[in-house]
């Protein structure tokens, strides 16, 4: 749980480098001068305590570095925080998924406390999308949905779109207290009952009422890219002879890779090499996941399939179940205490991914 008292004057720090399209009285109400750019600073600290980034863009941290930082992530099922706020606001976040909260000075009465949660669905969300739409970030809830803001709040949801305007549409959507979804705006339209913020990694939204939300998009042509995080995980089977490896791809927000993080803690799988980001076009061509470099005479692949090959609409569509692709390595003595290989992942007709993989094989 991360709950800062704000000022408005700082009150959409640390929103990084957002373009601000100024037109009316909500960014003023927020403490965001009037303007056509507005630039915060970046909060301080690496993935995955702060702002999503692109892990190829990464330098100064090594592989070591990076993994033993996945001891931070909760391995709690529950994505959900909740908080006491004031007169005077604050921001509520949800751990290490790039989802947060933030409510204004001025929005709840003075000498008024209320309780506020902000929650994320996991696994599969109740938005079904229709025809080319596709779900582009977690769903996310906040409430109680009957309490009234006098001033709007921000509602930061993080999203894997390469977010061009040529070639997606992209939308919010509100769930109805019956259920259905039904959409509030159109992140490119100006809108006098909400406003959005769109960066490359996540939208911010300012909104009057609480409930759940969730961004969809459309793709408007087959250069619309959506953003995969590739990962590799690894453990001994129980025969201590065969290895496996797990390869992922999932939507590139943090919450999509808490996710897998926790699931394979529960197979007592290791995050083998730093995941690398994955271009993956809408030009309805399917995914090829390889392992190449396999040493001879020491390990050999089983049974003997060494690419795997994904349909697109699986990719695309962004299944709740990332793993796309299992392969099982015998070693030949159990002397053999080292795997080195690489885990190829390519779109045909696209972008391609390499991940070296060096570890030590332990009993």
């Amino acid at each position: 749980l991360d709950k800062e008292l704000m000022t408005e004057s700082s009150l959409f720090n640390p929103l990084a480098d957002i373009k601000v399209k100024v037109q009316s009285s909500f960014m003023v109400s927020l403490g965001v001068t009037e303007r056509a750019e507005y630039h915060g600073k970046a909060q301080p600290g690496a993935f995955p305590h702060g702002t999503p980034r692109p892990f190829g863009t990464i330098q100064a941290r090594s592989k070591a570095t990076y993994i033993q930082n996945l001891a931070s992530l909760s391995s709690s099922s529950e994505l959900r925080s909740t908080a006491l706020f004031g007169h005077l606001g604050g921001r509520l976040v949800v751990p290490n998924t790039g989802v947060s909260l933030l409510i204004p000075h001025g929005a709840i009465p003075e000498e008024s406390s209320w309780e506020i949660y902000l929650a994320i669905t996991q696994k599969e969300s109740s938005l079904e999308p229709e025809g080319p739409e596709v779900l582009l970030g977690p769903e996310v809830s906040c409430g109680p949905p009957e309490l009234s803001v006098s001033t709007p709040f921000a509602l930061t949801i993080p999203h894997c779109a390469h977010a061009d305007p040529q070639h997606w549409s992209i939308h919010l959507k509100r769930r109805t207290q019956q259920g259905k979804w039904e959409e509030v705006m159109s992140v490119e339209e100006e809108t006098t009952s909400c406003y959005c913020l769109l960066d490359p990694y996540a939208c911010h939204i300012l909104l009057n009422s609480f409930g759940t939300y969730a961004l969809i998009g459309e793709p408007i042509s087959d250069c619309a890219v959506r953003q995969l995080k590739v990962a590799v995980f690894g453990c001994l089977s129980c025969n201590s002879l065969d290895y496996n490896l797990r390869v992922y791809c999932m939507d590139n927000t943090p919450c999509a890779f808490q996710e897998v993080v926790s699931d394979e803690r529960l197979q007592g799988g290791q995050l083998l090499e730093e995941p690398k980001l994955l271009h993956f076009k809408g030009n309805t061509c399917s995914l090829q996941i390889s392992v190449l470099d396999v040493p001879p005479f020491l390990w050999r692949i089983k049974p003997f399939t060494a690419c795997q090959e994904v349909p697109f609409s699986r990719v695309w569509r962004g299944s709740p179940r990332p793993l796309l692709g299992a392969f099982s390595l015998e070693r030949f003595s159990p002397a053999t205490r080292q795997l080195c290989c690489t885990v190829c992942v390519r779109q045909l007709q696209g972008h391609e991914q390499l991940l070296h993989i060096q570890t030590s094989v332990l009993e």
